[in-house]
């Protein structure tokens, strides 16, 4: 059996190219990664299978679309969801993110992939490895825990239906049921049909911040209250109307105002000739799997905001780009409704790279993200096109209305102080191409003819925009 740390330590890459196998190899390799290799997809899942890897790169252009299947594959397996999935793309046919994403990737890279940019997402993925291991190793262990405890729940359900069958044996019978109370590691609570509790165990007390005496005095939905109480989903309410089992699961606040998450199991309660006399509960505190939960659900929208978000700048990378403005021309079309787009390039940024550094460089470009993302609505989408390149989809924006977003972006950069050196300030300006989508326009259209009009910014002494 492989054990968490020999996880951790454990890649599995899916490639049918040698050169590429031996790079990706190499960078696994070099942050600690024991890296497997597999030509195919139908080799790799019986690698997956045997070994329980929680890490694979998958190739996507392997044959005959095995990459997508083999990663739904791993995704529907019983620790899928503990599984992290880059897809990669080595040849010239790019990924289809949604595609990709849809069959279970959790990241996604075209061609060409950087040794810098493959190295950063191995380190991030290391370091959360062994958060989601842990967060496995607890949903397991409670899983195991919620199991023995349903079994103390029917050993009690036995016990009870025992003593009543049982009359002559009853002395036995109430030991064992005593017994039972005592020992279980959950709440037990023995409720009538006039919501009475009638017996309860020391758990299901603390779990109530209760005592004994106080708990005789009240009835079941005051001692114990949730939001089911007084509605037709209250466990006894839906017994008496005839279920046999509900469960159920709340939430309350304790007495340092924390959540707490319950499981409860309701069964019925029944007199010596069947007669219904109330019902059992068997109450579960679940809380640190509930979290475990939210927190592997975070785990995952944190891989997904990877695959789309430009990390200097904050804003939305290329690809969520091209796949935003498909959308919004489709939209725009169908609802006759006006569709902007601003196209813009930081002035002379070359030559401020070059005199200054790359360091100072990338200040620049972190700050243009944050002036772009401030002068825009929350409907409007801000990309890092490439380089020091900048775009923004604007909905239900015509082109005049553009021109305001335009000149507050290129505004508020001009006026931003730089220091690049000590004692030197240094101003940036940004030329922009500006465009409104027409009917017959295609993205690649519209993309062309903001991307010329941001030509002639540049070729009209730059720091200024061009609508057409």
């Amino acid at each position: 059996m492989v054990n968490t740390e020999q996880q951790q330590q454990k890649i599995l890459i899916v490639e049918d190219q040698v050169d590429a196998q031996a790079w990706l190899r190499d960078n696994a390799t070099a942050i600690g990664f024991d890296a497997e290799i597999c030509s195919s997809g139908e080799a790799a899942w019986a690698l997956f299978n045997n070994d329980c890897y929680r890490l694979v790169i998958i190739e996507w252009n392997l044959p005959a679309d095995t990459s997508r299947t083999l990663c739904r594959q791993i995704k529907s397996s019983p620790v899928g969801g503990y599984c992290t999935i880059l897809m990669i793309a080595n040849q010239v046919n790019s990924i289809d993110q949604t595609t990709a994403l849809m069959a279970g990737a959790c990241y996604c890279m075209d061609q060409p992939v950087m040794t810098s940019q493959i190295a950063d997402w191995l380190a991030i993925a290391k370091r959360s490895m062994s958060e989601r291991l842990a967060i496995e190793q607890t949903v397991k262990s409670i899983d195991r825990y919620k199991l023995e405890l349903e079994d103390v729940n029917s050993q009690l359900e036995g016990s009870i239906e025992h003593a009543n069958q049982l009359a002559m044996d009853a002395e036995r019978a109430y030991i064992e049921v005593n017994q039972i109370f005592k020992t279980v590691a959950g709440g037990i609570a023995l409720v009538n049909n006039d919501f009475e509790i009638i017996r309860n165990n020391e758990t299901f007390l603390k779990m109530a911040n209760t005592t004994a005496d106080q708990v005789k005095s009240r009835k079941c939905y005051e001692a114990f209250h949730s939001t089911l109480c007084n509605t037709p989903e209250c466990p006894l309410t839906r017994i008496n109307n005839g279920e046999k089992r509900v469960e159920s699961q709340i939430e309350k606040q304790d007495i340092n105002g924390e959540t707490i998450y319950y499981s409860i199991v309701s069964t019925p309660f029944r007199g010596l000739v069947g007669e219904l006399l109330g019902m059992v509960e068997h109450i579960t505190d679940i809380t640190t799997k509930v979290k475990a939960e939210i927190l592997l659900k975070e785990s995952e929208s944190r891989y997904k905001e990877l695959s789309i978000v430009d990390e200097l700048t904050g804003l939305f990378n290329k690809r969520h780009f091209n796949e935003t403005l498909r959308n919004e021309t489709d939209r725009s079309r169908r609802y006759n409704r006006p569709l902007s787009m601003i196209i813009m390039d930081i002035d002379n940024f070359k030559h401020f790279n070059d005199t200054f550094g790359h360091a100072e460089g990338d200040k620049v470009l972190s700050v243009m993200g944050k002036i772009i993302t401030q002068s825009i609505r929350t409907i409007d989408r801000g990309n890092r096109y490439g380089g020091e390149e900048f775009t923004v989809i604007l909905p239900d924006t015509t082109a005049e209305e553009a021109i305001f977003v335009a000149e507050r972006i290129r505004q508020t950069f001009a006026a931003t102080d730089f220091f690049p050196q000590q004692g030197e300030k240094v101003n940036k300006t940004v030329s922009l191409g500006i465009t409104q989508f027409l009917t017959e326009d295609t993205p690649n259209s519209l993309i062309k003819r903001a991307d010329r009009n941001l030509y002639q910014a540049k070729e009209s002494g730059k720091n200024c925009y061009v609508l057409t």
